[in-house]
This record gives C-alpha cells, sequence and structure tokens, in this order.
C-alpha cells in the first residue's frame, strides 16, 4: 500500500538500475515521492522506472556517469527542470573489484576510487545548491567493509567506501546550516549483482552467513528499510551518523 509520508519530495537515487539503489528507489516511490532514477544503466534503469510507475508512483530515468563531471552537472541540472526541485539523494552508485593489494595497478585503483568516492562527491557539489533552497536529505551508501578493512574486495573499495564515511560526516557538518542532513548507511554482505561479481560460491556466502547473528546474508529491501529512516522525519534530528545494516554482526573481523 502507497503511503504519502514523502509526499512533496523529489529523490535522486544513484544506481538504480540495480541491487541496494533500484531497492531503495522503489521504496522512496511507496512513500510518495517522486524518484528520479539516475544511472548509466539505460536498460536497467528503464525497468526500475517502469515497475515503480506500474506500482502507482512517479518516476523517470536520468542518464548518469558519475565518473564524469560534465555528466553529473547536467543530470542535476536535467531533474531540477523537470521538476523544480531535489530534496532528497541517494548516493548509491558504486563498483566492486576483486584484485589484491599486490596486484592491484594504478588504473584500477583509481578507476574504483573515482567512482565510489570522487562520485559521490561529485553529486553532493551538484546537488547542493538546489537542495539549499528547500533543505533535504542525503543518505550515502558505504559498506561494513569501509570500518572493518574486510577482505573480501580489493584495496581500492575498502578504500573508497571508508572515505565515505569521512565524506559524510564532512557534509553533515557543512551542509547542517541549510537544513541539510547527511547519513550513511553500511550494509553488510547483501545479495546484489554487485557482491555477484566475485566468487560468489555457496561456501563463500556460508563463511558470510556464520559471522551473521541473525543467520542470513541481507537483502536489498533489509537496506531500503533502514535508508527510509533516514529521509523520513522520524530521523529529523540525525545527522552525521553511520548505520550498519548487518544481521547484528558487530564485530568487523574480515
Amino acid at each position: 500500500m502507497k503511503s504519502e509520508r514523502l509526499k512533496g519530495d523529489v529523490a535522486v537515487v544513484t544506481g538504480a538500475a540495480s541491487g541496494i539503489d533500484r531497492a531503495v528507489a522503489l521504496e522512496l516511490a511507496r512513500h510518495g515521492a517522486v524518484v528520479a532514477c539516475a544511472d548509466l544503466n539505460a536498460e536497467g534503469n528503464a525497468l526500475t522506472v517502469k515497475e515503480i510507475v506500474e506500482a502507482g508512483g512517479e518516476a523517470f530515468p536520468v542518464h548518469i556517469d558519475i565518473s564524469d563531471s560534465a555528466s553529473v552537472k547536467q543530470a542535476f541540472a536535467d531533474v531540477y527542470e523537470k521538476t523544480g526541485k531535489i530534496s532528497i539523494l541517494i548516493n548509491g552508485a558504486a563498483i566492486a573489484r576483486f584484485t589484491q593489494l599486490p596486484e592491484c595497478t594504478d588504473e584500477e585503483w583509481d578507476l574504483v576510487m573515482n567512482i565510489n568516492l570522487t562520485g559521490a562527491f561529485r553529486c553532493l557539489r551538484e546537488a547542493y545548491p538546489y537542495m539549499k533552497e528547500s533543505g533535504g536529505r542525503v543518505v550515502q551508501i558505504s559498506s561494513t567493509s569501509g570500518k572493518s578493512g574486510g577482505s573480501w574486495a580489493g584495496a581500492h573499495y575498502v578504500a573508497s567506501k571508508a572515505g565515505l564515511i569521512g565524506l559524510t560526516k564532512y557534509a553533515a557538518g557543512y551542509f547542517a546550516k541549510d537544513g541539510i542532513r547527511v547519513n550513511a548507511i553500511c550494509p553488510g554482505a547483501t545479495e546484489t549483482p554487485l557482491t555477484d561479481q566475485g566468487e560468489s560460491t555457496e561456501a563463500t556466502i556460508a563463511a558470510m552467513v556464520s559471522n551473521v547473528p541473525l543467520g542470513r546474508i541481507a537483502q536489498p529491501e533489509d537496506v531500503a528499510g533502514a535508508v527510509m529512516y533516514l529521509v523520513s522525519e522520524e530521523s529529523s534530528y540525525v545527522t552525521g551518523i553511520t548505520v550498519d545494516v548487518a544481521g547484528g554482526r558487530y564485530m568487523y573481523n574480515n
């Protein structure tokens, strides 16, 4: 059943074509937000928009390449021109690479950092002038590996996600005067196409689950629920924090 908790909001969700960010786009639309689904994957993005519209929500696709400053600038200008407002930003678009440090090239390091961390910075920078007009909420999708140094992904992925936590704290402090709240989500192992790029064998998944008190890996919808809290009025006095969505896995040891 659709609610109106976010009625009047316009949300930009990067990475909306798949995974966690797709689930977030669906959740925000279900609660009444107009969702700008921003992604480089036009086909997947169109499917997300289609599902939202068929469920009675409002959404439209936006082409964005967060590795390119001009593309990011144009995407946010397009959203504002179409809607006259941007009040929610979900910085979710990311890539994962599994090359370990000794084999990681400069080029691969730069690629991951440019998308996962610098891409989020670009979106914050371009959204800020629009969000200043009415206040807003930003949620950045980091990772528990940014806290743990987890070895399941490469050093570049871990560093980018740790940097995203720091960027969240900076932006929360700087944007507070403009009525903009900024928080981060740190998902644990989540069943998405991103993690499926690795060696997602049954044994690997079983090893992940063995460290999770709740006994399962997360679904994208688990993360979307936490995001919904952080963009709702229920969290109006919450900014600059990270919320772990990790099934009770509080001891970061791998």
